[in-house]
């Protein structure tokens, strides 16, 4: 059984996985983080402190959930925002951590995604050693 979380800016979804391939939902959410800036609207750097805010509170949030699993987790995050992350994350959290794994989906599609990956990675594993 692994357990995966994906997160993004506009989402997370952690899961379950069990060996027959059955995905068990434990927790979804979607954040309050803006999109990047267009024209007009307010300026430019209180905007981005606004959205620097907002991200601050994201990954906060998700840390806080994080303290009701007790098992260790694989992270699928895109490579620009998991050092941010893990900033926030407290030591427990941290600590669950097993694997980092860059994603390019969230929510179901981001569990596939990972699920994905992580099988290749093994088949690729097996062939190197043959």
């Amino acid at each position: 059984m692994y357990c995966i979380l994906v997160i993004d800016l506009d989402e997370c979804y952690l899961a379950d996985v069990f060996s027959d391939g059955e995905v068990v939902k434990l927790f979804a959410d979607t954040s309050m983080v803006p999109k990047k800036q267009g024209q007009g609207g307010q300026s430019q750097p209180r905007y981005q402190a606004n959205r620097s805010n907002e991200i601050v509170h994201w990954f906060k949030s998700i840390n806080e959930v994080l303290k009701q699993y007790d098992r260790q987790i694989i992270l699928g995050i895109n490579w620009i925002h998991y050092k941010k992350f893990l900033g926030y994350l407290n030591t427990y959290n941290r600590e669950k951590i097993a694997q980092q794994i860059s994603a390019e989906y969230c929510g179901l599609a981001g569990i596939y995604d990972v699920i994905n990956r992580l099988e290749n990675a093994k088949r690729q594993k097996r062939q190197a050693s043959t």
